[in-house]
């Protein structure tokens, strides 16, 4: 059987993906997915509608994305695991506000979130003890990466 060009192997229509895995097919607000990861982290929060990580845990946490002169807002509301996700800039006991780089090295595990907090990249007000909580949402680091590599002279 030979693939169409531009087709990745797999199934008919060239996904690559496992038959029935329709995962990133369509966003959690229903749209195509984007090569944005940030948004693409923020959706499948939503997706998914539970962490077990914050299964102790209840709240509303507002992420403000700032690019430029543009205001995202992310509002995850938790309630004892299960996530809500909305664009609403509405109030919350903890507000994460950084810029949308820093965001991206966030959600690619290649930046440390209290790091972020404590260096000055991400500046949180509100309730700490739900900060604390909320970073375990973020990915670890991805395996083989080095943060230090880039800074080596060789």
């Amino acid at each position: 059987m030979t693939e169409s060009a531009g087709q990745q192997p797999g199934f008919p229509g060239g996904s690559g993906l496992v038959k029935g895995d329709d995962r990133m097919t369509t966003s959690a607000s229903g749209k195509a997915p984007t090569d944005d990861p940030v948004a693409a982290f923020f959706d499948e929060l939503a997706r998914r509608g539970y962490e077990p990580l914050l299964r102790k845990v209840s709240g509303r946490v507002r992420f403000d994305l700032v690019d430029g002169s543009n205001l995202e807002p992310r509002l995850v509301v938790i309630d004892k695991g299960k996530l809500t996700v909305t664009g609403d800039s509405a109030e919350a006991e903890c507000t994460i506000r950084g810029e949308l780089p820093v965001f991206k090295e966030l959600v690619s595990g290649r930046r440390n979130f209290v790091a972020a907090v404590l260096r000055g990249a991400l500046a949180c007000q509100g309730d700490l003890e739900l900060m604390f909580a909320i970073q375990r949402i973020f990915p670890a680091p991805p395996r083989g990466w080095d943060p230090t590599a880039d800074t080596r002279s060789g």
